[in-house]
């Protein structure tokens, strides 16, 4: 919640491995500032505040799981400025 990108929950790689679909990453920059957790509606004005980048479909079915989890995450993380950054990575 303070604009870090956070751990993934696996059930949308199960989904799409499954399925063999692929799978469109996108990285969210500025979310934190526009619509911050402890606020119920956005900071106004929001006009160029937030960017978001769509990155190139990632092929799920010839990787694992796990591999594919990595890959999105590491898509993701090629997308977003140094301060949304994991900590922990």
């Amino acid at each position: 919640k303070d604009g870090h990108l956070l751990p993934f929950k696996n059930g949308a790689f199960k989904m799409a491995h499954k399925v063999g679909a692929p799978v469109v990453c996108f990285s969210i920059i500025g979310a934190g500032k526009l619509m911050p957790a402890n606020w119920m509606f956005p900071r106004r004005p929001a006009h160029g505040s937030m960017k978001i980048i769509i990155h190139p479909p990632i092929e799920s079915s010839d990787k694992t799981e796990k591999e594919l989890a990595q890959a999105i995450r590491e898509t993701i993380i090629s997308g977003l400025p140094e301060e949304q950054h994991p900590l922990n990575e």
